[in-house]
């Protein structure tokens, strides 16, 4: 990739753009980064190794070339037969850049930004944000089975996460291992808000990724139009304590908080209790963000 003539340029401390192109209108295509100079506003950054991929885009670790700091980069391709799914694909990144630097200076939970580009000729968008170690479903690759410790230190850092969501009336409707980043201390942090929205908005449709989303979330049909709540997020963050408990994501069947076949019930009746609580197909019957930090589970060492 050359030295293209970027768009739409936010530096870091400035304000997100209010728009981006409408016109972009290509098919999706595979974009290769590794080992690429590419300019981000004024700043070049050499491209090294693909950290994950997802349906419109990939996250790389990279270098600053002007100081080597190490970041990571998550290129988003708007390209798109449709105007409409460029639209969607234009307000997730604005979403994205606005409710991380809100966020971020609200928390040391959440991923920072420290960049973001667009260039015009590609039609590839850079957003240009902190490097963690790995994310929490590596981590829970190589060691699937946590300590009692381990475990309570990461879901008391989920429950900070939760509540600064809360406290900002935002619903991240995607919460899982492959978006909480593992940071040096053992600190995580929430990636990937592209798809987060403001509390009691409407929805349509689906959202999410149905291993860790809600049953309201994931089974809404494609013109449903329900209202966005924290306790949707509250359902996700039970299910990440779930796979840490029993390797496993839960499933949708009740009782959801029960342990999967050929395991039992694990032995702490409190983080049973906030499974029990948070595991819950009910909306109505489900735990709040506020609930799960009075919570003795959360409070306890």
């Amino acid at each position: 990739m050359g030295q293209e003539e970027s768009g739409l340029m936010v530096p870091g401390a400035g304000n997100p753009p209010a728009s981006l192109p409408s016109d972009w209108r290509y098919t999706i295509q595979t974009v290769v980064m590794e080992r690429r100079l590419v300019p981000v506003n004024k700043d070049q950054y050499k491209f090294h190794a693909e950290l994950g991929a997802g349906a419109f885009g990939s996250v790389y670790s990279a270098r600053r070339i002007s100081d080597h700091k190490p970041v990571a980069i998550k290129v988003v391709s708007l390209v798109t037969w449709s105007s409409a799914d460029g639209e969607m694909l234009a307000e997730s990144i604005l979403t994205e850049i606005e409710m991380s630097k809100r966020l971020s200076r609200a928390s040391n939970h959440v991923v920072r930004m420290f960049d973001f580009d667009f260039h015009r000729q590609s039609g590839l968008a850079f957003l240009v944000m902190e490097l963690g170690q790995h994310d929490l479903e590596k981590r829970l690759k190589t060691q699937p089975r946590l300590s009692n410790a381990e475990r309570k230190i990461i879901w008391r850092q989920l429950v900070s996460i939760a509540m600064v969501l809360h406290d900002n009336n935002i619903v991240h409707l995607d919460i899982k291992p492959q978006n909480l980043i593992v940071f040096p201390g053992n600190r995580i942090k929430l990636g990937d808000l592209g798809i987060a929205q403001k509390a009691y908005r409407h929805r349509v449709g689906s959202n999410g990724t149905w291993l860790y989303s809600a049953p309201e979330v994931t089974m809404a049909p494609r013109h449903h139009v329900a209202v966005n709540t924290s306790k949707s997020d509250v359902w996700s963050w039970g299910a990440v304590l779930y796979r840490m408990t029993y390797q496993e994501p839960p499933e949708y069947t009740p009782p959801c908080y029960r342990p999967p076949k050929n395991q039992h019930t694990y032995r702490d009746p409190q983080l049973v209790d906030v499974l029990r609580h948070t595991l819950v197909r009910d909306i109505r019957e489900r735990a709040d963000p506020p609930w799960l930090t009075r919570h003795p589970y959360t409070g306890t060492p």
